[in-house]
C-alpha cells in the first residue's frame, strides 16, 4: 500500500514538474540556451532537471536563470575589461570601483538593451578614467 502511494506521489510530482518546465518563457529564455551550450536535446536537459530538482526549485528556475545571466555576464565583463588583473592582482583599481564598472556594463546590456560591444566600450572608458585617477 505505501509503495503504491509513493509511486503515485512520484508520478504526480513528475507531472507537476513537467508542467512547470513547459512554460514558454522558461523554455525560450533559459532551457534552450543551456541545451545549446551543452549540445544536448531540450528533452534530455528537462529530464536531468526533473531528476535533480524538486517542484519548488523547478518553479524558481526562471528567476535563477535571470540571476545567472547577470552573474555570467559580470564574469565576462571582468575578463573582457581585464578587471580581474587590474583590480584583483595588480591593485591598480580598487575593488569597489571595479564592481561599479562591471555593474554598469551588465545593467546597460541586460536592463537597457544596449549592445554588449557598446556597453563594454563605455566600461573600457570608465576603466581608463579610474586608472588615471586612482592612487596606489
Amino acid at each position: 500500500m505505501i509503495e503504491e502511494l509513493d509511486k503515485k506521489y512520484l508520478e504526480l510530482s513528475n507531472l507537476q514538474k513537467r508542467n512547470v518546465l513547459s512554460n514558454k518563457y522558461l523554455i525560450e529564455d533559459i532551457l534552450i540556451p543551456i541545451a545549446k551550450k551543452l549540445n544536448i536535446e531540450l528533452d534530455e536537459l528537462i529530464e536531468i532537471i526533473m531528476k535533480k530538482y524538486d517542484f519548488c526549485s523547478c518553479y524558481e528556475l526562471h528567476a535563477y536563470g535571470e540571476q545567472a545571466k547577470m552573474g555570467c555576464l559580470g564574469r565576462k565583463v571582468d575578463i573582457d575589461l581585464g578587471l580581474c588583473w587590474l583590480s584583483d592582482f595588480f591593485n591598480l583599481i580598487k575593488r569597489k570601483e571595479a564592481d561599479k564598472i562591471r555593474k554598469f556594463v551588465v545593467e546597460k546590456t541586460i536592463l537597457y538593451k544596449v549592445p554588449y560591444k557598446d556597453a563594454l566600450e563605455e566600461g573600457r572608458k570608465k576603466v581608463i578614467e579610474a586608472l588615471k585617477r586612482e592612487e596606489k
